[in-house]
């Protein structure tokens, strides 16, 4: 199973609209079904959902895996 780690807003009536960057690096459609893990955030961002460094978190293939799903992303977002 392929999966990326974003961030997506809650809207008023409940939904949420899954990135185009993930779309576009999943390969999704409209009807197709996805897993969906929610997560609350423990880090509030102040960093731009828009911003094109987050784009490139987790696209590198080396080194041991530490485990954690989103952890460049949050050490990003804490650093900024």
């Amino acid at each position: 199973m392929t999966a990326i780690t974003v961030r997506a807003r809650v809207r008023r009536d409940g939904a949420l609209a899954i990135p185009k960057i993930a779309r576009d690096k999943l390969g999704l459609h409209e009807g197709d079904q996805v897993d969906i893990t929610v997560n609350a955030p423990d880090v509030p961002s102040t960093i731009s959902e828009s911003d094109p460094l987050l784009g490139l978190i987790g696209i590198g293939k080396g080194g041991p895996k530490d485990g954690a799903e989103d952890h460049d992303a949050k050490l990003y977002r804490q650093q900024a």
